[in-house]
């Protein structure tokens, strides 16, 4: 027996959401909330729904989408071509890969689990940053940053895993 059409464009739907869901979020990252200084220390949230979809729903956000996500990262930002999909590509190549460390296991394990990725990936954009500007730029910055993102992972877990489990869960 076939799947009706609607049926098939009802599943195709709920498996973007979390594409959609990190558009959304890269987007939310770049707008203006009248903060000083809070574009430069904005929370990685992007990188926070890559790594949480890569651990518990690796079909849905695979490599090429890391990819695309992190090139409209980078148009978004201004920051050089590549540089967000190089992190964003090595985020998910991480957290799939440990994946089975994370998946049944206490939530503090998978924080845990994004605390040490997030820290290799807030040095690791340092680092590339000051080699691209060919100067030693501030630190403390990306670690604020880092810190930020740390802060509301909670947060968005909790939101992903509700989402994950009312709406995904056909998928």
């Amino acid at each position: 027996m076939s799947q009706t059409l609607a049926y098939q464009f009802n599943r195709l739907l709920r498996g973007s959401v979390p594409f959609a869901i990190t558009v959304l979020l890269a987007l939310m990252s770049v707008v203006p909330i009248g903060i000083s200084g809070y574009a430069i220390v904005t929370p990685s949230f992007a990188a926070i729904s890559v790594f949480y979809w890569s651990i518990h729903r690796p079909y849905l956000m695979g490599a090429p989408l890391c990819f695309v996500l992190g090139l409209l990262s980078d148009f978004l930002t201004g920051a050089p071509l590549g540089l967000s999909s190089f992190l964003y590509l090595l985020i998910h190549a991480i957290a799939v890969s440990q994946r089975r460390i994370f998946i049944g296991k206490a939530f503090v394990l998978t924080w845990f689990g994004y605390f040490l990725i997030a820290f290799i990936i807030a040095i690791l954009s340092w680092i590339i940053a000051c080699l691209y500007s060919l100067a030693i730029l501030p630190l403390t910055p990306i670690l604020v940053q880092y810190a930020l993102s740390l802060l509301v992972f909670p947060l968005f877990a909790w939101g992903f895993g509700m989402l994950q489990n009312n709406l995904l869960r056909l998928t």
